[in-house]
């Protein structure tokens, strides 16, 4: 992972997030990243580590937003237990 300043941060999500199929659209950023950030905000991204890895992900605390990219297949088995099922 890599700190970034917030331009480069929003290019990346921008570029990479899969726009308006995914929801990670301008709009999304203004609504909901913008107003949480501020000038102490930490901006750190994890560049896809392969072509297979499309599905941005972003994890925000109260002092920093990170951003990285998962497979479709890590993505669901992240996701799998999480209601309370156990992936049958």
């Amino acid at each position: 992972m890599r700190q970034v300043s917030k331009d480069e941060f929003k290019r990346v999500y921008l570029e990479l997030g899969g726009g308006a199929e995914t929801g990670w659209t301008a709009d999304y950023w203004d609504r909901c990243i913008e107003p949480r950030v501020d000038a102490a905000t930490r901006f750190v991204v994890e560049d896809p580590p392969s072509p297979t890895h499309t599905r941005m992900m972003i994890v925000a605390s109260a002092t920093e937003q990170r951003l990285f990219f998962m497979t479709d297949e890590s993505e669901e088995s992240f996701f799998d237990g999480l209601d309370g099922r156990d992936g049958d």
